[in-house]
């Protein structure tokens, strides 16, 4: 292999023209840096219809719900009914043994029978002291005397009488039936079981009056009669119920610090397929309210104007506005709004199209026409598909 050497001349101008490429390269300016776009937080304008609006959850209740108990003490020898069963007014739930109360029953009437003979003979001695009376026989203490023992006798007799219906009542006691037609919720006690008169055994409820029943805080109690109510019955996706307030309680619950409130059903012809216990959502809302939207705090900006004849720049510029940023060239436009009212973290402003991006953070640092970047404010994509339902 044979290497070709460059004659001495050429060499040298070859090694001068790559240094004076080199030299010329680091005498080039730099090219120019990309203009810096800042970025900025933005949030997505949602109007709502101006109505307030709050969920409450709760359950189907019905109105009527009682606590049955035997109305005496005893050894229970049947239970004729389960939970889940329904009733009919006047239909045996629950027996005790009843020999006890059959034997009490027969004593009483013993006890009448004996207090109705001595009434009789105790009336014939009266009458017979006061014919003897009259002709002289004998005297009017003897006469007074017998009358007393008389009146005696009777009120024994009306004693013992009370005291027979007082035994077939207690005997009747031991048969515990259903006071109204409905549905028994719950069963406590078993066959063979001891049972009194003040411990409850069974729970009954009236179909046919159903309710929702939820929890109030303490925040709407006040004005509770000015919200409209509808109930979604069955789950959020249930057919919407018109609600009327028909009961709320005087206190709060101790460990909720809530108000227990009962809404009736409008539309009663409603509860076919409707069951106790449902789980029922009540939406609540109240009109009064201008349409708007809501924003950060950090998004309003106010120019007071300055002393003198302001120019038209001023003036346009004065009063609350807002920054919004043209989502296709990341323009600055001032807009100006209405301020509907303002909380210590929230404004609610008017006058502005559902979709705006409207900066959030340091609007004061901003001028118009510049060009941003826009960047969804922490949780604004969240917020802004929600709605004014609020649950409280």
């Amino acid at each position: 292999m044979q290497t070709m050497l460059v004659p001495g001349p050429r060499r040298h101008a070859a090694t001068l023209a790559i240094a004076l490429a080199f030299v010329i390269a680091a005498c080039s300016p730099p090219p120019a840096a990309p203009p810096v776009v800042p970025a900025v937080y933005v949030s997505t304008v949602s109007n709502d219809s101006g109505h307030a609006q709050r969920v409450l959850f709760g359950s189907v209740r019905p109105r009527v719900e009682v606590e049955l108990s035997f109305r005496t003490a005893g050894k229970v020898t049947q239970r004729l009914v389960d939970t889940g069963q329904s009733v009919r007014a006047g239909q045996a739930l629950a027996r005790i043994d009843p020999a006890d109360y059959e034997l009490a029953v027969q004593a009483a009437a013993e006890q009448q029978r004996a207090a109705e003979v001595d009434a009789v003979q105790a009336a014939s001695d009266a009458a017979r002291f006061g014919r003897l009376l009259a002709d002289g026989s004998v005297g009017a203490a003897d006469a007074e005397r017998q009358q007393a023992r008389a009146d005696a006798a009777a009120a024994r007799l009306a004693q013992a009488l009370r005291q027979s219906e007082l035994a077939r009542n207690r005997a009747g006691y031991t048969v515990l039936v259903a006071p109204f037609d409905g549905v028994v919720t719950s069963v406590r006690f078993e066959t063979g079981q001891m049972a009194d008169d003040s411990r409850p055994v069974m729970s009954l409820a009236r179909t046919g009056e159903l309710e929702v029943q939820v929890d109030v805080p303490e925040s709407m109690v006040a004005e509770l009669n000015a919200w409209t109510a509808t109930g979604h019955l069955g789950g959020p996706g249930g057919e919407p119920v018109p609600l009327r307030l028909r009961e709320l309680a005087p206190s709060a619950t101790a460990a909720t610090r809530t108000f227990r409130a009962r809404y009736a059903l409008a539309a009663p012809a409603r509860l076919a397929g409707l069951r106790m216990g449902m789980t029922a959502e009540v939406r609540l809302q109240q009109a009064g309210r201008a349409a708007g939207a809501e924003l950060p705090i950090g998004a309003l900006l106010v120019t007071a104007l300055a002393d003198g004849a302001p120019d038209a720049a001023a003036a346009s510029n004065a009063g609350p506005s807002v920054w919004i940023v043209d989502a296709q060239t990341g323009t600055l436009v001032r807009q100006p709004v209405q301020l509907l009212s303002q909380t210590t973290d929230q404004v609610r402003v008017a006058g502005l199209a559902d979709g705006t991006l409207v900066v959030t953070v340091g609007a004061q640092k901003l001028d118009p026409g510049m060009t941003v970047r826009p960047v969804q404010r922490p949780l604004a994509a969240t917020q802004a598909g929600l709605t004014a339902v609020v649950a409280r």
